[in-house]
């Protein structure tokens, strides 16, 4: 076993120290990674955790796990766990040729939500969960939510509220890049541009709350392909986060001409502004 390609050496020795203990745990020491085997901290976005394997050997490749999860010990226990149950379910595909344990279709008279989280999968976890109450496994875990995460250290987060169509209570919702300034034209040029609306509003929220919507690339424009999607009862959705104890109304600010560049100033100035001259 590795610590997997691009990882500190010291994390992942560290990871498989935290593997071995879950496995001892957890699975009686059952699971027997492949020769080769990784695991890492990746910059995975909102994805917790991926096993990965080669489908046409059924080897196991690795783990990957967000680097974010660090910071949360009680959340990284569960991310992990949650990735050695399809694990588990490859090394009995291995050692009974049976495809039931790989979850890729429907079984008859069980619960299937998705590839690789049907009948074997589902019953893994509810058998950990009533086994190991602190695992707290989830179907598909969101970052921030729920008491595995220490909550003071998810920096907060901005999100940007566009009203689209007040009428039919719609409206659409973008998390602004940490990096970025909260330029006020450049918001509304961006939500005129996407939804044909410049009323827009500015929230600091707690970092969690965040976690769900589309984040905007440090300009201030959506990412290829990631256009938020409009919300129904927006009105509703948006008061339940501005009434979170930790939401701040972030007040508009319209930058100060002295404070733009020259070419800024030059790209605004038109002949008519000479014709008191």
């Amino acid at each position: 076993m590795s610590p997997g390609n691009g990882a500190d050496p010291r994390a992942g020795h560290q990871l498989f120290d935290l593997f071995d203990l879950y496995n001892r745990r957890y699975f009686h020491r059952t699971l027997r990674p492949s020769e080769g085997f990784g695991l890492r901290y990746t910059q995975s976005g909102r994805q917790l955790g991926r096993f990965r394997y080669c489908p046409e050997s059924h080897r196991d490749e690795g783990i990957d796990l967000a680097a974010r999860l660090q910071d949360h010990p009680r959340a990284l226990r569960s991310a992990m766990v949650r990735e050695m149950i399809p694990m588990l379910g490859l090394q009995r595909y291995r050692e009974t040729g049976d495809t039931t344990f790989l979850d890729r279709s429907p079984l008859y008279g069980h619960l299937f939500i998705e590839p690789g989280i049907g009948a074997f999968f589902l019953a893994q976890m509810e058998h950990l969960n009533v086994s190991f109450p602190e695992l707290c496994l989830t179907i598909k875990p969101r970052f921030g939510s729920g008491s595995l995460f220490e909550q003071n250290r998810i920096p907060s987060a901005r999100l940007m509220i566009v009203w689209v169509d007040n009428l039919r209570d719609r409206g659409v919702i973008y998390r602004l890049h940490d990096r970025a300034t909260t330029d006020w034209p450049q918001l509304q040029d961006t939500a005129e541009r996407f939804h044909g609306t410049r009323h827009i509003s500015v929230l600091r929220v707690a970092g969690a709350l965040a976690e769900q919507y589309a984040m905007l690339k440090k300009d201030n424009l959506p990412r290829s392909r990631a256009k938020s999607p409009e919300l129904e009862d927006f009105a509703l959705t948006v008061r339940e986060i501005q009434d979170h104890r930790l939401t701040a109304e972030v007040p508009p600010v319209q930058r100060n001409l002295s404070q733009q560049s020259v070419s800024e100033q030059l790209s605004r100035w038109t002949p008519e502004a000479y014709s008191g001259y």
